[in-house]
C-alpha cells in the first residue's frame, strides 16, 4: 500500500493518485489485512442509520434492542441530544478480531449539524472507502473528541449504548442515532 508519507504530493505516481485525498487525512497501516479490507469494502455498502426520540428509558430500550451485529462491527457510533447537552461516542476496534477497543468521545450543548455532515461523508463516499475510517476524519476535522484506553469492546448493544443513555436519564426528550459503519 503506498501512504503520502512516502509521496511526493505535488508529483505522486499513477497508481497512488486515487489515494491522495484519502492519505491526506487518514493513516491506515501497511499491515490491515485483506479481510479487514474485504469487510470494510462490503460495509461500505451497508451502512445503516437508526434513529430513536422520546422519553430517555424508551429510547434506551430501544437502543437496547438494537441488533447485537452492529456491535459487531469494527467502527459504529452513537449520538445523544438531551435537553440541554449532546453527546457523540465512536466505538472503534482495530481489526475486526479484535476483543478490545477503544471510545471517542465529546460532548458539547447541541448536535448541530453532525449527523447530517457525517451522512454527507457516507453518500458522498459511496461505497468507495472504509465509511468508519472516513466518518472517524471528518469527526476529528470538526471536533476534539477524547479517546479512551481500549478496554473489553461491548458485546451486545445493551452494553455499548448503555452507559451513554444512563447520563440521560434526568432529560425529558432524547434524540439517539446509532450510525453502523465498518
Amino acid at each position: 500500500m503506498v501512504l503520502m508519507s512516502v509521496l511526493d504530493p505535488a508529483n505522486p505516481p499513477a497508481e497512488a493518485r486515487r489515494l491522495i485525498l484519502i492519505t491526506e487525512t487518514i493513516n491506515i497501516p501497511d499491515t490491515t489485512e485483506v479481510s479487514a479490507v474485504a469487510a470494510c469494502t462490503a460495509a461500505a455498502w451497508d451502512c445503516q442509520l437508526h434513529t430513536y426520540m422520546g422519553a430517555p428509558e424508551d429510547v434506551a430500550a430501544n437502543l437496547a434492542a438494537t441488533p447485537d451485529s452492529l456491535v459487531a462491527r469494527r467502527v459504529y457510533m452513537l449520538t445523544v441530544q438531551g435537553d440541554n447537552r449532546a453527546e457523540a461516542h465512536l466505538f472503534e476496534r482495530f481489526a475486526f478480531e479484535d476483543s478490545d477497543g477503544t471510545v471517542a468521545r465529546w460532548s458539547d450543548r447541541h448536535l448541530g449539524d453532525m449527523i447530517t455532515k457525517m451522512t454527507d461523508v457516507l453518500i458522498s463516499n459511496a461505497g468507495v472507502h472504509c465509511p468508519g475510517e472516513q466518518i472517524k476524519a471528518r469527526l476529528t476535522q470538526d471536533h476534539d473528541f477524547v479517546v479512551s484506553a481500549p478496554t473489553p469492546a461491548p458485546k451486545t448493544a445493551a452494553e455499548a449504548f448503555g452507559p451513554a443513555m444512563a447520563t440521560f436519564v434526568g432529560d425529558k426528550f432524547v434524540h439517539a442515532t446509532v450510525m453502523a459503519l465498518c
